[in-house]
């Protein structure tokens, strides 16, 4: 704040600057980089420091409240269009064996338009395949973005959640002992469908 201060007054004190321009040596002279370089580093300040316990209080618990809103509408399954897509994806697939029978027949009849019809289906049938796998591969993308967006909301949820009860219960205890063990996930995921 000091040093700000004294940059504003020596610039303040310098003449009026030419047409051309500030010159550099008259900024140089005016200001002293010793006085800036020895004023200390402003120190941090807290807007929670400066709120009353209470309104602080309420401040907690509407965030946990907007969390909690958050997390009451967030949608951890597949998106409906991946899950539409895997459906119609495996649904077609079976076209590919009908294809590759009737492709293996218009071969060994000879006939060039039941091959075309084969080759037709085949291809039928392998765009279902790759549309199946898109809408998994897609849905569990999906589903893993939100839960991985639910298990931040719930450890933010958390730690303002500690922080309320710190104020409610006054800020009892040693400030640099932090007794609230979390527990470890219990469940572990196997597989993801």
């Amino acid at each position: 704040m000091l040093s700000a201060l004294a940059l504003t007054l020596s610039l303040a004190s310098l003449p009026t600057a030419p047409p051309g321009g500030v010159h550099l040596s008259a900024v140089a002279e005016a200001m002293s980089a010793r006085l800036i370089a020895q004023a200390p580093p402003p120190l941090p300040v807290r807007p929670m420091d400066s709120v009353p316990a209470g309104a602080r209080e309420v401040q907690l618990q509407g965030e946990i409240d907007a969390i909690n809103t958050q997390l009451r509408g967030l949608k951890t399954d597949w998106p409906t269009a991946s899950v539409v897509m895997a459906y119609l994806g495996w649904s077609i697939s079976p076209v590919a064996l009908v294809g590759l029978l009737v492709l293996a027949l218009g071969a060994s009849v000879g006939i060039g338009t039941i091959t075309l019809i084969g080759v037709v289906l085949l291809v039928v049938g392998l765009a279902g395949i790759a549309l199946g796998i898109a809408g998994v591969v897609t849905g569990i993308a999906g589903s893993n973005a939100a839960k991985a967006e639910r298990d931040e909301l719930f450890q933010r949820r958390s730690a303002l959640e500690g922080e309320l009860k710190l104020l409610r219960q006054g800020g009892a205890g040693p400030a640099g002992v932090d007794r609230s063990f979390e527990s470890s996930p219990r469940l572990i995921t196997v597989a993801s469908f």
